[in-house]
């Protein structure tokens, strides 16, 4: 399908996207912090064990990550992929030569493999920038007297996401599970499902305590109210589309009609309105259109 290729472009895109943005660290527990600003959001963990790492952002933007954690104490020492994008596990290559690299098997499959992106050719990352521990389902990381835990979510932004929970400190980056305030930037190609991806936020609000602080793979620190309102706009804009290609429309048809006005500010540079609409449209198309 040929939607498949500017899809790709976007997620090539986001991982050359904007490096000037100045970072900054903001507190959110005695030893978890959360960095922000250009590229994916990192979380951070802070002890006597060391720093332990959620993403490290683009590769461009090492220099201003170290300089960040400039503050602590040494080199992080383990580093979770949430998933392969490259605003997300840019810093591998520089990190990974002293951090245990963690992530689900299919992360370091597609950094091991490099692909096609659009127009553009994406290659394989060296030794040092893959996951050394892949796992299937889950995998814990018991350091800074905290629980740290990672559960696969399959097919959701893509087929390699996990969620890692702060299990002490009742916090929780979703790395591109969560897109807060915004519409979500969805991988068709790479294992991507609007449906899957709305169960698994469903049930990431059933777990979640309800005082809980949760860090999205774009936007800011979010609370349960915050995830509610994500999944909400998941629910009500996938049944609008989903209820036009059940009455023949097309998806030039449903595009002109647009979504309820409501929606109108989760639109951004990457996924405007028309974007999330086409990829409702091609993911229900892929996974039988649930009709």
């Amino acid at each position: 399908m040929r939607f498949l290729n500017v899809y790709s472009l976007i997620a090539a895109l986001l991982a050359a996207g904007p490096t000037t943005a100045e970072l900054s660290l903001h507190q959110l527990s005695d030893a978890v912090y959360v960095l922000q600003g250009g590229g994916g959001n990192v979380g951070v963990c802070v002890g006597d064990d060391g720093i332990l790492l959620v993403d490290d952002k683009l590769a461009s933007q090492t220099d201003a990550v170290r300089a960040a954690l400039a503050r602590f104490d040494g080199q992080p020492q383990y580093i979770f992929n949430t998933h392969f994008h490259g605003d997300h596990t840019g810093g591998n290559r520089v990190f990974g030569q002293h951090a245990t690299i963690l992530a689900h098997v299919n992360v370091r499959k597609r950094l091991a493999t490099g692909g096609e992106f659009g127009k553009r050719h994406i290659e394989p990352e060296p030794a040092v920038a893959l996951p050394v521990i892949a796992f299937e389902q889950s995998a814990s990381v018991f350091f800074n007297d905290e629980e740290i835990r990672a559960v696969h979510f399959p097919r959701a932004h893509t087929d390699g996401d996990i969620a890692v929970f702060f299990v002490s400190a009742q916090i929780a980056h979703l790395g591109d599970l969560f897109f807060n305030g915004i519409f979500p930037f969805v991988d068709l190609e790479y294992g991507g499902d609007v449906e899957t991806l709305t169960q698994h936020i469903a049930a990431l609000i059933d777990q979640l305590p309800a005082d809980a602080k949760i860090i999205p793979g774009h936007g800011p620190v979010a609370t349960l109210d915050d995830l509610k309102a994500y999944h909400r706009m998941l629910v009500e804009t996938t049944d609008s589309v989903r209820t036009s290609r059940s009455a023949g429309m097309s998806l030039d048809q449903i595009s002109a009609e647009g979504l309820d006005p409501q929606w109108a500010s989760w639109a951004w540079s990457f996924v405007p309105a028309q974007r999330w609409i086409e990829t409702v449209y091609w993911s229900l198309e892929a996974g039988g259109g649930s009709d």
